[in-house]
Parts: structure tokens; sequence; C-alpha cells
């Protein structure tokens, strides 16, 4: 019944985000990098819920627009070092599209931390409170399915 209503959750937030990029009218208009962030950081929560209820999620459905498509909010986002490091996160989550492993799931919680940690300011607590309580072996092997 857990698994069920973790599935359902999935679903849910999968078809609202599905929904969120569907609209015509923001077509032109790029979305903000803190829209973006929201966003993924929702993604995220609905992939941690499946991975907690032992289950690999389907990620052939899941949206993903590059962070470095965002428009930032403050002239400092737009620092060459800030957007590499958007542009390295990016490279990571594509990879986890690809393989959604809990190993790589963390990875990509960790490359979030690092940024918010060095870079940025932003929800660290929240962002902390994706990580994985438990990791499966084998240890983090980027590819490994």
């Amino acid at each position: 019944m857990m698994n069920r209503c973790v599935l359902c959750l999935f679903l849910l937030s999968l078809f609202g985000t599905g929904l969120l990029f569907s609209c015509d009218s923001a077509e032109d208009e790029a979305q903000s990098l803190s829209e973006l962030m929201r966003e993924r950081t929702n993604q995220m929560q609905a992939l941690q819920a499946v991975f907690e209820a032992g289950e690999i999620p389907d990620t052939a459905s899941l949206s993903f627009i590059p962070f470095v498509q965002g428009e930032p909010s403050r002239e400092a986002l737009r620092d060459p070092g800030v957007i590499g490091q958007m542009e390295g996160f990016d490279a990571f989550y594509a990879r986890f599209m690809d393989h959604p492993t809990p190993q790589n799931y963390q990875i990509v919680v960790q490359s979030c931390v690092s940024c918010h940690e060095r870079l940025c300011p932003g929800p660290l607590r929240l962002i902390r409170g994706l990580a994985l309580e438990e990791i499966p072996e084998p240890g983090l092997q980027f590819f490994d399915r």
C-alpha cells in the first residue's frame, strides 16, 4: 500500500511538472533560475520518495531544463565560476536521468549542497534533507544500474 501511495505521489508530481512546462505563453520568456531550482527541488523530493520506497524511478517522463538556461535574479549568478558550476550540475543531473540509481541521486544532492555552500545562498536545510538516509551497495558508481 505504501509503495502505491509513493508511486501515485511521484506520478502526480510528474503530471504537474508537465503541465507547468506546456504553457505556450511562457514559451518565449526565459524562466528564472530560482523557478527552475524550485521545480528541480520538487522533482527531487518526488524522486527521494520513490527511492526511499525501495524502487527505481522511471525518469523518462521527467522534464529537464538545464539551469544554465535560467535567467539569474542577481548579477553575481552570471559569474563564469557560477555558470561553470551550473553546467557541471546539469551534466550530473542529465547522467542521473539516464541512470537513476540511489548512488547517482546522492551525487546530484551533494552537487547541490556543494554549490550552495560555496557559491550562492540557498535553502541548505531543505537541500540536505533531499539526501537518502540509506544508500544500498555498491558504492558510488556513476553509471551502474
